[in-house]
């Protein structure tokens, strides 16, 4: 198989399947096991958001950046609530945004986002909170995070429930039409390490919502 970015591979996966092709999209773990991904969950319709969603996109105000737009397909209902910038880190994707509408998002990488805004909300739909791909990477994501907050401002995330473990760091390889992406890290972090992370930070977090599978989280500077 060819390799490619892994972003990249992923982006065309999406403009492709924009434009009606229905190839299947995989990732990959260490093992091996390959997960199918739902690609038509980057082009729901407001009304088909979910509940967490939706609550999220509600709690949301005023300068508002979202972490991980991909498609952009909160940022019509989020529009509602702010003003908003969203960010994703891979070119190809932002071209797919755009090309559906969503005129401000633009590439850039969270770590290495610059600007001298200072925002109400950040927003992590998606479980993107698990950018972070380890815990010390994760530790220097809150921290940024806390640098572009304003002193009253709050963090939105929906993460994974992860129960009997401090956390799980995985490493995915996308896969899609016999080509195959680079490794990348993610991390699932239970409630009560994110929160021991996030009081590092100088953070505090607050679980608005929970059920077997997801939190609501909010975070907000201490």
């Amino acid at each position: 198989m060819k390799t490619k970015q892994s972003m990249d591979l992923f982006g065309e996966a999406l403009e492709a399947y924009s434009q009606g092709d229905r190839s299947p999209f995989y990732l990959k773990d260490r093992s091996g096991e390959l997960s199918r991904t739902d690609l038509s969950r980057h082009f729901r319709k407001p009304d088909q958001l979910s509940k967490f969603e939706k609550k999220l996109i509600s709690l949301a105000y005023g300068d508002i950046l979202d972490v991980g737009c991909g498609t952009g397909n909160y940022i019509p209902l989020m529009s509602k609530r702010g003003r908003v910038l969203g960010l994703d880190r891979s070119p190809k994707v932002i071209d797919v945004a755009k090309k559906t509408g969503c005129k401000n998002c633009k590439v850039a990488d969270i770590f290495t986002f610059s600007t001298a805004t200072k925002y109400d909300t950040i927003s992590f739909l998606g479980n993107n909170l698990g950018i972070g791909g380890t815990v010390n990477k994760t530790r220097k994501l809150l921290k940024k995070l806390s640098s572009l907050l304003k002193n009253d401002g709050q963090i939105l995330a929906i993460g994974r429930r992860v129960i009997h473990k401090k956390f799980v760091e995985v490493q995915l390889r996308p896969v899609w039409k016999q080509q195959i992406g680079s490794r990348f890290d993610w991390i699932h972090i239970s409630k009560d390490f994110l929160s021991d992370l996030c009081e590092q930070a100088g953070l505090r977090l607050k679980v608005l919502q929970g059920n077997q599978h997801y939190y609501l989280f909010r975070i907000v500077k201490k």
